[in-house]
């Protein structure tokens, strides 16, 4: 009899649960939705549920036109965050109501926690999340992938909504129905506080890009990180650790870049000279094949580090190390050739707007930094 005065009680309220899907400017390459991804629908609603019911809407988040269009773009990488709905949407009441998700006289009560996000699975390269969850939980952030290469250029989400019951007001399979659908729930956490009856529940979906992949990689020559002096320390810092090894075993050499007057010996592998040391002796062919190895290798170190590489690169960078580190001038020349062919193969893509500004051309700078003493034994 309890069960039955609950459903009718919530039946009575008529309330509209919303979920708002607010596409914002992507985070880490500067794309936005509408360039890379198409979602809909833009609203889904709910209307007039009952405690303890499971609903199923469809969320459809696919590859644009535009993308779909382009000969060098191929897979997207992007979340599904759930974030206090707004009464009255705007930017700024988005960013507020994230702060203050209490204040029901502007933001909705949150319906995020009895949303689940299931992929289709169509391949099996997305994560979902159950319902009865902790919307602010990292591992409340849905997962998903698109790429051209894989036929892959939508994702149909079941956006499930798992109705939950006031306080005191609950079934008595309530607990069943929470572990049920999320066997790591407490259920007494998602019972809400009855002075919310009348109230219309709500949350927004944000779809964001989190990564663009190309159909080949970006690339840059030896010139370019030899001469782009900033951009190359930057990246040198953030994407390696600011230390990079070339050769194995008992051949190999630690390079980092301390600032400061020849004090960098990454910008001394790109300026020392082929054909001598600094102290004016002809280097025997061994080095001079090393040197030359050498300025391949770093540059190609520094494109799969800063833009990311397949696997054939990484072997091909695997088996330049090897070469650097034995006695073959003939095997560091050919493990050279390839490196070039490699940093030289996306040098027309353009760079990831999210990674430091290039810059200008300061080849006059590398060169003051350029610890040359170093490499006199390469």
């Amino acid at each position: 009899m309890n069960a039955k005065r609950s459903f009718i009680a919530v039946a009575a309220l008529g309330a509209i649960l919303i979920i708002g899907l607010n596409a914002f400017h992507a985070s880490a390459w500067g794309v936005t939705i509408d360039t890379n991804l198409s979602v809909s629908p833009n609203v889904i609603s709910f209307a007039t549920v009952f405690p303890q019911e499971t609903l199923f809407r469809p969320l459809r988040i696919g590859l644009s036109k535009k993308f779909l269009a382009s000969s060098i773009l191929d897979d997207v990488e992007y979340r599904i965050l759930q974030k206090t709905k707004p009464r009255i949407d705007s930017s700024a009441k988005r960013a507020y109501c994230a702060s203050n998700p209490n204040d029901l006289s502007r933001c909705y009560p949150s319906l995020c926690p009895y949303l689940s996000k299931e992929p289709d699975n169509a391949p099996n390269n997305d994560t979902g999340v159950l319902a009865f969850h902790n919307p602010s939980a990292t591992s409340s952030i849905a997962l998903g992938r698109l790429a051209k290469s894989d036929s892959d250029t939508e994702d149909t989400w079941n956006i499930d909504l798992h109705v939950p019951c006031f306080r005191d007001q609950c079934a008595q399979d309530w607990a069943s129905f929470v572990r049920n659908t999320n066997p790591n729930a407490n259920p007494d956490d998602y019972v809400l506080n009855p002075s919310l009856q009348h109230e219309t529940f709500g949350c927004d979906f944000v779809v964001e890009v989190v990564n663009v992949s190309y159909a080949q990689s970006v690339t840059r020559t030896q010139g370019f990180w030899q001469t782009k002096t900033q951009f190359t320390s930057s990246t040198f810092s953030i994407k390696l650790g600011g230390v990079m090894t070339v050769g194995t075993g008992a051949h190999q050499r630690t390079i980092t870049n301390q600032s400061g007057q020849k004090k960098s010996i990454l910008f001394g592998a790109f300026y020392s000279s082929t054909s001598k040391k600094t102290t004016g002796q002809a280097r025997s062919a061994l080095d001079k094949a090393r040197i030359r190895l050498l300025r391949q290798l770093v540059t190609a170190k520094l494109n799969c580090a800063v833009f990311g590489c397949s696997s054939s690169v990484q072997t091909l960078i695997t088996n330049a190390d090897a070469a650097y580190a034995g006695t073959s001038t003939g095997t560091m020349g050919a493990a050279a050739s390839n490196l070039t062919a490699y940093n030289e193969s996306g040098e027309a893509l353009p760079i990831p707007p999210s990674l430091p500004p290039r810059g200008s051309a300061t080849p006059s700078l590398s060169q003051s930094l350029a610890n040359k003493l170093f490499w006199d034994t390469p």
